[in-house]
């Protein structure tokens, strides 16, 4: 069961979270939803307020839900569950019903979704979103690096962290 808690509350390394266990991003609503595996981002304080960043290629079906949203979430799923974020990581919501994917139980929250089968969500308020350009590159190699055929870049968005949830 999840529950609301103050994100000061957490114990978690952020650095682990995205980069090794993965988050699904989700946004939209019970008529129009969508969610896509994530391992860039960032939590921490910004404005004054606690934050996520996460970045979206363009060329994801995600993005159109998340500019069409005032909210995302950013859900981390208990061990055992990779399988479930590689599925939803390489297939389309053009291809599969990704509020009703086998395992994965969808639980709806104030401004958002998550699973029954998540260890932590974040429920986020966009405040801020910006499409990322070669020119704002300051490090030489690293937009060859990381967009060597110089498209399909990704946009940011940074949300309010607005409700924090942990299973007990």
């Amino acid at each position: 069961m999840l529950k609301k808690i103050d994100p000061k509350e957490l114990n978690a390394n952020p650095f682990t979270l995205l980069d090794n266990d993965w988050a699904l991003l989700m946004a939209g609503d019970k008529n129009s939803f969508n969610s896509m595996t994530v391992s860039w981002g960032g939590v921490g304080v910004l404005w004054r307020k606690n934050v996520t960043t996460v970045y979206v290629r363009q060329s994801r079906y995600t993005k159109e839900f998340m500019d069409n949203s005032d909210y995302y979430t950013l859900t981390f799923l208990k061990d055992g569950f990779k399988d479930k974020l590689s599925l939803l990581g390489t297939k389309s919501g053009k291809e599969i019903d990704k509020m009703n994917v086998e395992g994965l139980n969808l639980v709806e929250l104030e401004n958002g979704f998550g699973y029954e089968e998540s260890k932590l969500v974040f429920v986020c308020k966009k405040l801020f979103k910006n499409d990322l350009k070669e020119s704002q590159f300051l490090v030489d190699g690293l937009f060859d690096e990381c967009y060597p055929d110089k498209d399909d870049f990704h946009t940011m968005y940074i949300g309010e962290i607005v409700g924090c949830y942990i299973n007990e």
